[in-house]
């Protein structure tokens, strides 16, 4: 089982940097999904370093998310 949830965040993960690279904000609820599933995988096998990492990852995609979903000011363009 953890051989599958490890391949499908890998999956999405890959999908969510093509998402990225054609500016697509679906980007970061892919991340968001791949992250989580990454953070469970590595917290239950005690990896807690691996697992801090993608806390952090997934709070950058929430932010990433939540700025690229507001209009920029002219001096952001």
């Amino acid at each position: 089982m953890t051989e599958w949830i490890g391949g499908i965040a890998g999956v999405l993960a890959i999908v969510g940097v093509l998402l990225n690279n054609r500016r697509l904000i679906w980007c970061f609820p892919v991340w968001l999904v791949s992250n989580s599933l990454c953070c469970g995988l590595y917290a239950h096998a005690g990896l807690w370093s691996l697992a801090v990492r993608d806390v952090v990852f997934i709070v950058l995609s929430i932010e990433g998310w939540l700025r690229w979903r507001r209009p920029c000011s002219k001096s952001q363009r």
